[in-house]
């Protein structure tokens, strides 16, 4: 092929169903006037794009329809500009579709780092949509200080990583839900966190009840389901809970897993708080959280992981999502 592209055959109902993807030539790609043409690097795998595979518009940040190009946040190299500042062979990064070849419009690319400074991968984790989401989140909606006791789940993954790490270097003692020993043991011995519970070996309640004895202050969620529905009942007095995702629920399809969240009359009872947002919420501020996050990354205070899958892999590499399976900040290499 000339140009592979990722497109959505069809809408995925209930359980995620890989073969609603097709790979399809794209042919050439002509660019017009404030539009320059990317070649593809490295492009963002993430939790949201399952939920944009079901095209249904109220689970979209952005539109994205049958037969369109999957998109999402990418790494790529300039080949032709028609915008000033713009050279080719200049490496940015920024939204775009699933393709080799795009016409990008450069009002949604900036230049990206030196590989010699931060690897691209890295760059993929920490200064992007990622990082944004951890730092906006936990900063702007969920008013961290120093003195809170913070719970973070999935916190061996890409964005509650960088979220755990951020709480903890403000000196907040920061404790981790993750699927497994490994990871556990990653959470305290590589990032430092406080203390981890393995969700899948450990009754969540009973846990919790042991790590936050007067409650917790801020619970940074990626998970949703049974996760949030346990910490609602371990909530200090205005806690506040920062919706950032909620994995658990994106691939339900009946049963228990479906199942709503009974617990959260406690939200009265505790006058807490519980906010979603996106990280697009905050690419007015996305410079400072940037500076923010890589003066931690050159002080070795914020470590990442990566999972690279092959381009052609995607629609099966999503699935890692799922199973928990993925290492870190999963991503698709061209």
């Amino acid at each position: 092929m000339i140009n592979p592209g990722w497109t959505i055959l069809r809408p995925t109902l209930g359980a995620y169903d890989p073969s609603c993807f097709a790979l399809v030539d794209q042919g050439e790609v002509d660019i017009g006037p404030g539009e320059v043409l990317v070649e593809s690097l490295l492009l963002s795998l993430d939790p949201t794009h399952l939920n944009w595979a079901k095209l249904d518009p109220a689970l979209q940040y952005i539109s994205v329809r049958e037969g369109d190009l999957m998109l999402g946040t990418g790494i790529g190299v300039v080949r032709r500009s028609s915008v000033d500042g713009y050279e080719p062979g200049q490496v940015v990064t920024g939204l775009w579709r699933w393709a080799r070849y795009c016409a990008v419009d450069a009002r949604y690319i900036r230049p990206a780092l030196a590989e010699s400074e931060m690897p691209y991968p890295e760059q993929m984790t920490i200064l992007s949509h990622v990082g944004r989401a951890a730092a906006g989140g936990l900063l702007a909606v969920g008013r961290a200080k120093s003195s809170d006791a913070i719970l973070v789940s999935a916190a061996a993954g890409a964005t509650g990583a960088v979220a755990a790490q951020l709480a903890k270097n403000m000196g907040c003692r920061t404790i981790g839900i993750a699927g497994g020993a490994q990871k556990c043991r990653y959470l305290v011995e590589d990032l430092g966190l406080d203390g981890a519970i393995n969700y899948k070996a450990e009754d969540l309640d009973e846990a919790l009840g042991r790590h936050f004895p007067e409650g917790i202050d801020l619970f940074f969620d990626n998970v949703g389901g049974r996760t949030l529905d346990a910490a609602l009942l371990h909530m200090a007095h205005r806690c506040r809970i920062v919706m950032c995702g909620a994995i658990s629920q994106y691939d339900a399809s009946g049963g228990e897993q479906d199942r709503g969240i009974r617990n959260l009359p406690m939200l009265i009872f505790r006058e807490a708080s519980m906010l979603g947002y996106v990280a697009g919420d905050f690419d007015g501020q996305g410079a400072d959280l940037d500076a923010r996050l890589l003066d931690l990354y050159r002080q070795n205070s914020l470590k990442v992981q990566t999972h690279v899958v092959p381009f052609a892999d995607i629609p099966q590499g999503l699935n890692l999502l799922l199973s928990g399976k993925n290492a870190g900040k999963l991503m698709a290499s061209l």
